[in-house]
């Protein structure tokens, strides 16, 4: 049986990633992972309840004995998506050196080593696609988020030098950036301005444009991203970064 894991599932993005997943494809087994190992399991056994093959396990990206042992545990998969991530904001005159190792530790670190071990298990079982969720952040620098940025834009790079050497193996390795996405962690973090629904109108104070489609992501924008990534639809898109912001970047 083939296998699609979701690292990060518990909730936001990552939730409405597994969830899409599981409803686009129900006759393949899902494992939904998390460090929040009650939410996950709850997710799990709402999926269950609409009769889909759901499965939970507990993982801690900044762990690497607890990756490898989420890796070992679900040797059949060939489609993973990486969603886990960590937020922190100071000024950047005062970000302290251990805010930037903790963010970058689960960020970077720890997503790069869920794909490392992933795709060389695909490369040994014939193949497989891994999607891991980065930021537009990775491009467009924030306010008070250097750590954040940085963590984005060296995940973003480090997967594509993965994704280039195993491409020949049958491993296909893409990144999603979303921008502003209405999420429990954003609403919480958008300080910057009223509310999460004027990040659409951008803020000059913020050194943020405009979205030009007038409003935020939901997660299920950058989730319907992610599955197309991860199916046999993208079957020739290796390396890319899918960008999923309303059009803040203007395509750059």
């Amino acid at each position: 049986m083939t296998t699609t894991v979701v690292i990060g599932a518990a909730r936001g993005i990552g939730r409405a990633i597994a969830e899409d997943s599981a409803r686009s494809d129900p006759k393949r087994r899902l494992v939904v992972a998390d460090i929040d190992a009650d939410a996950v399991q709850r997710l799990a056994a709402s999926l269950v309840r609409e009769g889909l093959d759901a499965t939970a396990i507990a993982v801690d990206l900044a762990d690497e004995s607890s990756v490898a042992a989420l890796v070992d545990s679900t040797t059949d998969a060939d489609r993973v998506a990486i969603a886990a991530g960590i937020f922190r904001t100071s000024p950047a005159l005062v970000t302290a050196v251990s805010e930037f190792e903790e963010v970058l530790r689960v960020n970077t670190l720890g997503c790069f080593h869920a794909a490392q071990l992933y795709s060389r298990q695909m490369s040994d079982a014939g193949g497989g696609a891994v999607v891991a969720v980065a930021s537009i952040a990775a491009r467009m620098p924030r306010m008070r988020q250097a750590a954040y940025s940085a963590s984005k834009a060296a995940l973003r790079q480090a997967l594509r030098v993965l994704a280039m050497e195993v491409a020949g193996r049958g491993v296909r390795i893409n990144t999603v950036s979303p921008g502003p996405t209405d999420t429990e962690m954003m609403r919480k973090l958008a300080s910057d301005h009223a509310s999460i629904d004027d990040l659409a109108v951008g803020s000059l104070e913020a050194m943020r444009p405009r979205i030009p489609a007038g409003r935020v992501a939901l997660s299920s924008d950058v989730a319907a991203a992610v599955t197309f990534l991860l199916s046999p639809a993208s079957s020739h898109i290796v390396m890319a970064d899918l960008v999923v912001d309303g059009g803040e970047l203007l395509g750059m």
